[in-house]
C-alpha cells in the first residue's frame, strides 16, 4: 500500500502551484510545470512515482516564485476540480498521481493525441470527474 499523506501532500502542491499560474487548465498546469520533459519523450502521464511528481511539484513552486510575482485564489471552478480530485483519489489510493489522473480525470479522452490528452477544459474535466463512480 502506497503512504495515504501523500496524496495530501500532491493535490496540496498542485494548488499551491495553480495559484501562480491561475489562468492555465489543469492539464496545462501539469504539462508546463511537471511534466514537460516527461510528456516530450513518453507521450503519456501515466508513468512517474508521486516521489518524482512531489519532487517536480516543488521545485516548481520554487521557479514560480521566482519568476511570477502574485498569486491568485483559484477560482470555484478550480476548487470544486481540486477537491474531486482528492475525494476520488482516496478511493484508489495505490494509483500514481499521472495514473490516477490518466484513469479517472484525462483518460475519457484518451482517442486524441497522447500529447493532446491534457488539454481538455476544466469544465470538461470536472464534468468527467463527476462522473466517476467509485464502489
Amino acid at each position: 500500500m502506497r503512504e495515504l499523506e501523500r496524496i495530501k501532500r500532491i493535490i496540496d502542491l498542485v494548488s499551491q502551484l495553480w495559484t501562480y499560474d491561475h489562468t492555465l487548465t489543469l492539464g496545462r498546469l501539469l504539462e508546463k510545470w511537471i511534466w514537460t520533459d516527461w510528456m516530450a519523450s513518453r507521450g503519456d502521464i501515466f508513468q512517474p512515482e508521486d516521489t518524482q511528481t512531489e519532487q517536480r511539484l516543488h521545485e516548481s513552486i520554487k521557479r514560480a516564485q521566482a519568476s511570477l510575482s502574485s498569486t491568485s485564489e483559484l477560482t470555484q471552478l478550480q476548487k470544486d476540480i481540486i477537491n474531486k480530485l482528492a475525494e476520488l483519489w482516496l478511493h484508489v489510493p495505490d494509483q500514481r498521481f499521472g495514473q490516477f489522473l490518466s484513469n479517472y480525470a484525462f483518460g475519457h479522452f484518451m482517442s486524441h493525441p497522447p500529447k493532446a490528452m491534457l488539454h481538455q477544459s476544466d469544465e470538461t474535466i470536472l464534468e468527467a470527474l463527476q462522473q466517476c463512480t467509485l464502489k
